[in-house]
């Protein structure tokens, strides 16, 4: 199947680049993202880069069918991107709300919508896979922006799966990870945090290659039957 198409939309870092190297030994990938320079160092896996900002959302249907034009229909689209604020709601201005929102939610609607046009996606098991949180069904403080972009993600990939069919759509949602998002508010996620919350993890904390192994398994023939999912990839930490 390495001649088969898949897109992963934030692949250059966290859980996106980690599914971006998984299935580049299935897939042709292609690599999304704004930072030029992350994208570029996957090339030595196969993985063909694609320069892109999720903030401009006009632009996105237009370069999936570009792509697709290009390169030929996709197989799947994997949609990774995502951005979190950490700060009470007193303070969260909007356009941080509204920034949270057109990279969780919308971004990933735009995806689908041009995926589900005849010229991008094939015939042969057609999929989207969306990475939401465990925050969206456990919502906490300092983060209620992204638990509810990530409760409206889950909504929406209900709702895609009865509209888009046979496409398939599903989401994983993963417990806490420690990736670049997370690392970027070490004053929020110490060393000391970090301990704790491992400790309530039934399982404990994992690494993103448990999500890009589920990825992998959701857009292979093996789950052709699965779709309007929201799984679970948290070592029971939404129990």
């Amino acid at each position: 199947m390495i001649d088969s198409n898949v897109l992963i939309a934030g692949a250059s870092s966290g859980i996106g680049r980690a599914c971006a190297i998984t299935l580049s030994r299935h897939f042709r990938v292609f690599a999304l993202a704004r930072r030029e320079e992350k994208l570029e160092e996957l090339r030595e896996y196969g993985i063909e880069p694609v320069v892109f900002d999720l903030n401009e959302s006009d632009r996105i249907e237009p370069l999936c069918k570009s792509l697709a034009k290009e390169h030929g229909a996709f197989r799947a689209f994997v949609v990774a991107a995502g951005v979190q604020k950490i700060k009470p709601l007193r303070v969260l201005k909007p356009k941080e709300i509204e920034e949270i929102f057109r990279i969780n939610l919308y971004a990933p609607m735009l995806f689908a919508k041009a995926f589900a046009s005849r010229s991008v996606h094939t015939r042969e098991n057609p999929s989207i896979t969306f990475v939401s949180s465990i925050a969206g069904e456990k919502p906490e403080k300092g983060i209620l922006a992204y638990s509810a972009s990530k409760a409206a993600l889950d909504n929406l990939t209900k709702g895609l799966a009865k509209e888009i069919a046979p496409i398939r759509v599903n989401a994983v949602a993963p417990g806490f990870l420690e990736t670049e998002m997370t690392r970027a508010c070490s004053n929020v996620y110490t060393p000391e945090f970090i301990e704790k919350i491992s400790g309530e993890y039934p399982l404990g904390l994992a690494d993103v290659q448990k999500v890009a192994d589920l990825i992998e398994f959701l857009i292979s023939e093996k789950a052709d039957y699965i779709t309007g999912t929201v799984i679970r990839v948290d070592g029971g930490g939404a129990l």
